[in-house]
């Protein structure tokens, strides 16, 4: 088990980095490989509206996703996600609550902006291409562009 917040993060990022390649998708923590990671979330979300959805895990044979392995899927996808903004801007990860919400979730405190990839994930992959993770991270990636004294990596 891993022993922070950030080895827990580093573990799920690594195994999204591991399945995509079950999608053809080649992840290196670069910016323009979130438009992968949107490609996979995109075909995710489409088995998962026609109800033919498999998990694709790196350990178990495909089955029908559970609510437990959505949240997996949100995890690993939004770590990987997560990681490449930290590693672009610096940032801390952290467990906390969600805003409104009684749970908690992995978040990604970057030049006082507080992100939560999991939750972004989540929506994707619930709400389909009007959640778009490319184009969020476009704002993003806006947004800290514009944050006084936070700096590119």
């Amino acid at each position: 088990m891993p022993e922070s917040v950030e080895a827990m993060v580093a573990d799920f990022a690594g195994a999204a980095v591991e399945l995509a390649r079950e999608f053809g998708v080649a992840l290196d923590f670069s910016e323009g490989s979130l438009e992968g990671v949107e490609r996979v979330l995109g075909t995710l979300h489409d088995d998962l509206q026609g109800g033919n959805a498999a998990v694709r895990s790196l350990d178990a044979a495909p089955a029908a996703p559970s609510s437990t392995d959505i949240d997996e899927m949100c995890k690993l996808w939004g770590s990987y996600f997560g990681e490449v903004v930290r590693r672009r801007w610096g940032g801390e990860w952290s467990v906390e609550q969600y805003p409104g919400r009684g749970f908690a979730t992995l978040t990604l405190t970057v030049g006082g902006n507080k992100l939560f990839p999991s939750m972004k994930v989540y929506r994707r992959l619930t709400q389909g291409a009007q959640e778009n993770l490319w184009e969020f991270y476009g704002q993003v990636r806006a947004r800290l562009e514009a944050v006084p004294g936070t700096k590119v990596q």
